[in-house]
């Protein structure tokens, strides 16, 4: 019975295919957006799993409430350091809304309507050391050009995610990003086994066997339709 997927470029295909063996995971969902339409998790979720997410726009985070009341929403942006800063908000495109000033300034003079809000700031340290028990299945981190600072607020050697997910394009464009934090990645014993085009997929170096579930595409094999076909 092919079942229904839901993130915009198969991320979750290429996830459901690499961790069907595990029941019930868990999983950390930054700049988690809409909690269903584009979402890299909400498939596992249907599962079984259970995360933590984090997303800073409150109208967001209010959905998130409501779709997925299992999950711990957390409703602060990511960094390096614990505070406050702006979040650069696109009310006619949520999904682009950025922490990345120099982002946001170059969707505004693309015609975007660009709205500054200040919100709470924490690490993933923090959120993991509060909130995380046992295994960390799976890490999605789409933050819209702000990566780096986001992952310099986790310690990678202390928290180990089977698998991360890492969006690695500039917003809007084919631009890769990844040389301002994948060294640190690599560093820390992950390796990358796949790239769709926009993500980059990371596995740890202790779970090596997973790798093998990349060696191609998403396909027919895969059973899946898209959520766009079957809400039509």
């Amino acid at each position: 019975m092919p079942w229904t997927q839901y993130s915009r470029n198969l991320e979750d295909v290429m996830l459901v295919r690499a961790l069907a063996g595990v029941a019930q995971g868990t999983f950390l969902d930054v700049g988690a957006g809409h909690p269903v339409h584009d979402s890299n998790t909400y498939a596992l979720y249907q599962r079984g799993w259970r995360g933590i997410a984090l997303e800073p726009i409150e109208e967001a985070a209010a959905l998130w409430q409501q779709e997925r009341p299992q999950d711990l929403l957390i409703a602060m942006a990511a960094a390096a350091e614990p505070g406050e800063t702006t979040l650069h908000l696109m009310p006619d495109a949520t999904q682009i809304s950025t922490l990345d000033a120099r982002g946001a300034a170059g969707w505004q003079r693309g015609g975007y309507h660009v709205v500054p809000r200040r919100v709470p700031v924490t690490t993933l340290n923090e959120v993991l050391h509060r909130h995380q028990h046992g295994e960390l299945h799976l890490m999605s981190l789409d933050v819209e050009g702000f990566e780096r600072e986001v992952l310099a607020g986790l310690d990678l050697a202390r928290y180990r995610p089977w698998i991360i997910v890492i969006e690695a394009v500039r917003p809007g464009s084919h631009e890769p990003t990844q040389e301002a934090w994948e060294p640190g990645v690599l560093a820390a014993r992950y390796e990358l086994v796949y790239c769709d085009g926009v993500n980059r997929f990371y596995a740890a170096a202790e779970h090596a066997d997973l790798k093998h579930h990349f060696g191609s595409p998403p396909g027919p094999a895969d059973d899946f339709v898209r959520h766009t076909e079957t809400s039509a």
